[in-house]
């Protein structure tokens, strides 16, 4: 990995991953409520037809084919086929017996709208402020991606793909919608305003990215905050301020954070002794890293090693 790629390195060390649901058929009047899902961030791919995006307090959002919704706080919503529907909750439809062998029929009617609908998931004791201020819902459209050509690309490979729905479809648009995930991410960060918030303004700021870029780099190293202010090119005060302001988490917090989050990782995905994952992340002992691992997560790093992998599931 590229040292300054921290894109890629906050979502692999998240383990993001996605998952496909179903493909909706619907036809006549249809109208759907989803639950709220954790902090999944729910997908809908657009395959044909048309219909609205419903969320409380947001406007109706109109989708048609080609289209890829993303909702990233697993908040619940509706799909329907005008916005003024009263809609029928999934639960209840699927305890009605309309999902059967992976696709979701709702109506009798000629089909007004083919949905491939799911999930993305990544460690959900996991606080990044890269995920917390994204918008309430993306809306990305075939006829927008003109200037990232990759995107467009990969919204045709996954349509070709779904429509196929052959050996392989669900794993393959599983991982291209990661990938759509990631490159939305990055263009919201490189098309950074004044009045952008959060995270993505931080990897947009070159002073405050120099600094979260040594972090991610050297997790283990002993980083003072006059070591982090050199880097970014300024004073401590100032640069204690501005990395606050842009990161919402001071520097040593949001240094602590990762290194926990990295643990986690390690603990799941190797087979590095304790000692060794202490090290990497920072501690100069297992009993100081085990009370740290504990502090934050409520489990022991030991029981969380023997548990981890069944902590993100599917549901």
């Amino acid at each position: 990995m590229h040292k300054n790629d921290l894109i890629s390195d906050i979502f692999s060390t998240l383990r993001l991953t996605g998952q496909l649901y179903f493909r909706a058929q619907l036809s006549g009047p249809f109208a759907i409520s989803i639950p709220a899902s954790q902090r999944h961030i729910r997908f809908h791919i657009v395959l044909n037809g048309s219909g609205w995006l419903g969320m409380e307090g947001e406007a109706p959002v109109a989708f048609e084919k080609g289209d890829i919704l993303l909702v990233p706080h697993g908040a619940t919503q509706t799909i329907t086929a005008t916005p003024d529907l009263a809609p029928t909750s999934l639960g209840a439809l699927i305890a009605g017996g309309a999902l059967r062998d992976g696709l979701l029929k709702v109506g009798e009617e000629r089909e007004k709208a083919a949905l491939l609908c799911g999930f993305l998931q990544f460690d959900e004791e996991i606080e990044h402020p890269v995920l917390a201020l994204l918008p309430t819902h993306l809306h990305l459209r075939p006829e927008d991606m003109g200037s990232a050509p990759w995107m467009r690309s990969t919204l045709d490979l996954i349509s070709m793909e779904a429509n196929r729905a052959g050996q392989g479809m669900a794993a393959i648009v599983s991982r291209l919608i990661e990938v759509i995930f990631i490159q939305t991410v990055r263009e919201l960060a490189l098309n950074a305003t004044d009045e952008t918030k959060g995270f993505l303004r931080a990897l947009s700021d070159k002073a405050i990215a120099r600094s979260l870029s040594a972090i991610h780099a050297e997790p283990e190293r002993k980083w003072r905050i006059e070591d982090l202010a050199a880097l970014a090119g300024q004073s401590r005060s100032a640069f204690a301020r501005n990395f606050s302001e842009e990161v919402g988490q001071t520097p040593m917090d949001y240094l602590r954070n990762w290194r926990l989050t990295r643990a986690r990782m390690l603990l799941t995905t190797t087979h590095l002794s304790m000692d060794d994952v202490a090290s990497q992340c920072g501690y100069d002992s297992v009993p100081s890293f085990s009370r740290s691992f504990k502090r934050a997560f409520h489990i022991g790093p030991g029981s969380f090693r023997r548990t981890g992998n069944q902590i993100m599931d599917i549901g």
